[in-house]
């Protein structure tokens, strides 16, 4: 079947960005040459939306011939690969029984960086963090799997937060102007001048925690609170909760360590996600289990190793570490 001929020209090309982003060994010219890409036309990008949205969306093949074309298109084009990623279609071939070439190559490039946030304007992948300055002279870290949008046109300061976390040292309103400097998530809006503070997005509320001075809570749904320094809060569209958390814990990441203090196992291992190239699967009894201690990011099979020896746990490990299973003892 010769789908690759069938298929338009914007969208063979965003098959090859894809195989070419996740290679492994992709420079910073060829990111800043797929960026430019991106944005050079509407198809281009247009083409990725839907080529990323059904491998991530669904993890499995689509259905219809037409369906099959861009899955059929991806797996043409990873058989040609040289032998520098022969490990990694093996891999793919061996993921044929979950679903499909489509599915296996999409499980295994979204472990290094989320599909779906390659068009955000700023990203990090999987294991990585990125600390940069911004047009107004804020500071920005992203923790590892993170992706923001900016929008910092003649009076605005915005940092939208579209998945994973970010610490934020936004700097003051320069004379003549009046913009607030503003993070954004899917929950509502925190609006700070002059002051630092560590935000997580989690698929049903926001963290923040404040590490200097103060700044504005408000929910999708109008509630404001005021958060001060050394105080954390979680929030979702309709509502603020205050928490014990430390800030300094919470922003522990920057400096590739993880800090718990009565987290679940399951909100642990769901950092260390961010941190590890393959899959770590836990059971609800293992995940339900209280954390306390000090783990490197940057090590998660050391991690892992002193979780199995503090807990009541069974660690298996799999495929040189590719897939991690998590159970009660």
């Amino acid at each position: 079947m010769t789908v690759a001929l069938e298929l338009d020209a914007a969208t063979q090309a965003a098959v090859r960005w894809m195989v070419a982003l996740h290679s492994g060994d992709t420079t910073a010219a060829e990111r800043r040459d797929f960026d430019a890409w991106l944005l050079a036309s509407p198809h281009h990008r247009q083409a990725w939306q839907q080529l990323s949205g059904a491998l991530v969306g669904t993890l499995a093949p689509a259905r219809g011939a037409a369906a099959d074309a861009p899955g059929a298109l991806l797996g043409e084009v990873l058989a040609r690969q040289d032998a520098r990623t022969r490990q990694r279609r093996r891999l793919l071939r061996g993921a044929l029984g979950l679903g499909g070439l489509a599915a296996g190559a999409a499980l295994v490039a979204e472990r290094q960086l989320p599909l779906a946030q390659l068009t955000a304007d700023l990203r990090t992948g999987t294991g990585e963090r990125r600390e940069l300055a911004l047009p107004d002279g804020s500071r920005l870290t992203l923790d590892a799997r993170s992706a923001v949008d900016l929008d910092f046109r003649a009076g605005h300061r915005t940092v939208t937060l579209r998945q994973g976390a970010l610490i934020a040292q936004a700097a003051s309103v320069r004379p003549g102007e009046d913009a607030p400097f503003i993070v954004r998530t899917v929950h509502g809006t925190l609006r700070a001048l002059g002051t630092g503070f560590v935000v997580r997005l989690d698929a049903t509320h926001s963290q923040v925690g404040m590490l200097e001075h103060s700044v504005e809570i408000r929910t999708a749904q109008g509630r404001r609170e005021t958060l001060a320094e050394g105080r954390s809060a979680r929030f979702d569209a309709r509502g603020i909760t205050f928490t014990d958390e430390a800030p300094a814990a919470s922003a522990a990441w920057r400096r590739g360590m993880l800090e718990a203090h009565d987290q679940t196992l399951g909100e642990v291992v769901d950092t260390l996600r961010a941190y590890r190239s393959g899959f770590v699967r836990i059971t609800p009894e293992a995940a339900a289990l209280r954390v306390y201690g000090t783990y490197a990011l940057d090590d998660t099979d050391r991690a892992l190793t002193a979780l199995g020896e503090t807990l009541p746990v069974r660690i298996r490990i799999f495929q040189r570490g590719w897939l991690v299973l998590i159970e009660r003892s």
